[in-house]
């Protein structure tokens, strides 16, 4: 029973951090919400995940665009107790 519950716990924390990075990436591409809101919920949906619990939140320093150079966006993404982070400076 333990290792079933490790197992899954596993996945979906393998499903948090796949979220986080993938949904930078659309973000970087095009920074538009919706845009990344439509990726968090196929890769939640993709590793059976319930996206209404996945929660996210991007923040772009200095430039609040995230797209001048030298910006450095962040994102948070949550699934429950679960949490990943990502970054990536354009």
């Amino acid at each position: 029973m333990f290792a079933t519950f490790a197992v899954s716990l596993q996945q979906q924390s393998f499903a948090v951090e796949s979220i986080a990075r993938h949904a930078l990436r659309a973000h970087s591409l095009w920074p538009v919400n919706q845009s990344t809101q439509e990726v968090v919920a196929t890769i939640a949906k993709d590793f059976g995940l319930s996206a209404d619990r996945v929660s996210w939140n991007i923040s772009c320093t200095p430039n609040p665009n995230c797209l001048e150079p030298n910006t450095t966006a962040q994102i948070e993404v949550r699934y429950g107790q679960l949490v990943a982070y990502a970054s990536l400076r354009f």
